[in-house]
C-alpha cells in the first residue's frame, strides 16, 4: 500500500510542476513515506532525520515531510520530537500536500494535517508510476479485523471499498496503457465488497475476463476469508498469477485466538492442502511473528511444525515488538530479547532450508519470466519473476525489460533461481514439456 502511495504522492508533485531528483543535496522537498507495522521502521525513519541536520543548516528552504502511517500515528508528536520535520502528513489528506508544502513555505511554519477519516479519496489523486508495465491497483482502504499486535486499522482506519465499476474501468485503463501486470490491492482483499452483493471473487473475475490482462495478482489476504471460490477461479483462469500470500502469524491455536486472528491451525492447514490439490504450481507465502508476548515453548514449536507441513515457498519473520496503541502494547510482553532472538535463527534457518528444497525442484524447467529490470547483484544479468512470483536471475538486454521471457532454470538458491533465456525447438510430441498456467513450456532440448 506504501509503495502505491508513493506513486500518488510522486504524481501529485509532478503535475505541480516538481521533479524528482536522486540527489538528496538538490532536494527542495524531501519526503520519507513510512510504514508503522514494524517498530524498525521508526527507529530508520527517526535515524535518516537525525542526518538531515548539517543540510537543513546549510539550505534554509529544505522542506523535510513524513507522510504515511507514522505520521499518522504520531501527529505533532513527530514535530516536537524531530526539530528537522517541517511538514506532517497522514495517509487521509496525501490531496493537501502542495498546498501544505506552499503554506510552510509563505508562513514559515511547521504543519501538521492527519485526520482520521479520508478528504479525498487517494484513488482520486494523479499517479506516476515507478514501471511503464507493472501497476498497482487499490480496490480497498483499512482493515476491520484489529488483530492484537496491529497497529493498521488505527492509521488506515476502517474498511472501506472503491465501487466495482470504478476498479474495471481503472483496470481497463491500465490495460489499455501498456501495462502488463495489475496487482489488485488492500489490506485485506478478500473483505473486498461493493454493497451490491458483488465481492473479491466478482471482482476478480471480472478484472480476469478484461482483454489483454495478462497478469493479474492480489494482495494481502487474510486466512479466515480466503474462499474455496476463490482459490477455484485462479486453477481456472491462466492469467491470475500462481501465488498466494497468506500470512499464518503463528501455527499455535492458543496464539492465534490471543492475536485475535480468528481461525485455527486446523482451518489453514485445510486452506493450504486445498490450494495445493487444486492448484498444483501455486507458490505460498507467509509472514510469520516469533515471541508474542507469552509464547510458550510448546507454541513456538506449533509454529515449527507448521513450517514442515505447509512448506512455504517464501516466509517473512519477525520478531514481535509491541506497536503503541495496539491491545497487545498494554500486555506484558515476557519474552527476552534474546529468546526472541534464537526463535528467529530457528525458524529463519527451517525455512531457508525449504525454500531452497523448493526451489531446487525448478531446475531443469522452462518457466515464463516478466522482465523487471537488472539485476542488483550483477549487472550482467536481468532480472523478473513467474507468475508464481519466483525471482529468476539470467542473462539478457535491457530491451527485455517489460516482456514475457522464457527461461530455462538451470541453478537455484533459497531466495531466487538462475536461468538461461530459452527457445524451445519445434516438436510435435508433449514429450518432455510441462504446463504451467496454461503456457506449453519445452523441459530440456
Amino acid at each position: 500500500m506504501n509503495k502505491h502511495d508513493s506513486e500518488r504522492i510522486a504524481g501529485l508533485l509532478s503535475e505541480c510542476h516538481f521533479q524528482e531528483t536522486l540527489e538528496i543535496g538538490q532536494a527542495e522537498v524531501i519526503i520519507y513515506n513510512t510504514c508503522s507495522v514494524r517498530e524498525n521502521a521508526d527507529n530508520r525513519l527517526f535515524g535518516h532525520l537525525s542526518q538531515l541536520a548539517s543540510l537543513k543548516e546549510r539550505k534554509r528552504s529544505l522542506k523535510v515531510v513524513v507522510a504515511g502511517c507514522i505520521a499518522q500515528k504520531m501527529k505533532e508528536d513527530l514535530l516536537e520530537r524531530s526539530p528537522h520535520v517541517d511538514i506532517v502528513v497522514g495517509p487521509n489528506d496525501l490531496g493537501a500536500l502542495p498546498h501544505l508544502i506552499r503554506m510552510s513555505e509563505e508562513k514559515k511554519a511547521r504543519l501538521c494535517q492527519a485526520r482520521d477519516k479520508p478528504q479525498q479519496e487517494i484513488t482520486s489523486l494523479p499517479s506516476k508510476r515507478k514501471s511503464a508495465f507493472k501497476a498497482w491497483l487499490p480496490i480497498m482502504t483499512g482493515c476491520n479485523n484489529f488483530c492484537s499486535y496491529c497497529i493498521v486499522p488505527y492509521v488506515r482506519g476502517r474498511e472501506h471499498s472503491r465501487p466495482f465499476e470504478e476498479v474495471l474501468t481503472e483496470a481497463q485503463e491500465l490495460v489499455d496503457d501498456g501495462v502488463v501486470e495489475i496487482t489488485l490491492l488492500g489490506q485485506n482483499v478478500n473483505s473486498y465488497h461493493d454493497g451490491n452483493g458483488r465481492g473479491f471473487f466478482h471482482l476478480l473475475e471480472a478484472v480476469s475476463q478484461i482483454e489483454g490482462a495478462k497478469r493479474i495478482r492480489f494482495a494481502t489476504s487474510h486466512p479466515k476469508d480466503l474462499s474455496p471460490e476463490v482459490i477455484d477461479l485462479i486453477a481456472q483462469r491462466e492469467n491470475i498469477c500462481n501465488h498466494i500470500h497468506l500470512p499464518l502469524q503463528s501455527g499455535s491455536n492458543r496464539i492465534l485466538s490471543h492475536m485475535n486472528r480468528k481461525y485455527t491451525r486446523e482451518h489453514f492447514l485445510h486452506l493450504t492442502s486445498l490450494i495445493q490439490e487444486r492448484i498444483p504450481e501455486a507458490a505460498l507465502s507467509t509472514d510469520i511473528i516469533v515471541g508474542y508476548l507469552s509464547e510458550e515453548e510448546e507454541d513456538f514449536w506449533d509454529t515449527v511444525d507448521m513450517l514442515k507441513k505447509c512448506r512455504f515457498d517464501q516466509a517473512f519473520i519477525f520478531e514481535f515488538s509491541p506497536r503503541p496503541g495496539t491491545t497487545a502494547s498494554m500486555m506484558e510482553d515476557r519474552i527476552s530479547k534474546a529468546e526472541k532472538q534464537r526463535r528467529f535463527r530457528m525458524v529463519n534457518d527451517l525455512q531457508k532450508e525449504i525454500s531452497w528444497q523448493k526451489n531446487r525442484s525448478y531446475i531443469g524447467r522452462c518457466i515464463t519470466v516478466l522482465v523487471e529490470g537488472r539485476s542488483k547483484k550483477d549487472p550482467g544479468e536481468i532480472s523478473g519473476r513467474t507468475d508464481n512470483n519466483k525471482v529468476v536471475n539470467f542473462p539478457g538486454s535491457s530491451e527485455l525489460i517489460g516482456k514475457m521471457v522464457s527461461v530455462k532454470i538451470v541453478d537455484a538458491g533459497a531466495f531466487s533461481l538462475k536461468g538461461i533465456a530459452h527457445v524451445p525447438r519445434r516438436t510435435t510430441s508433449h514429450e518432455n514439456c510441462v504446463i504451467f498456467k496454461g503456457e506449453l513450456q519445452r523441459i530440456s532440448d
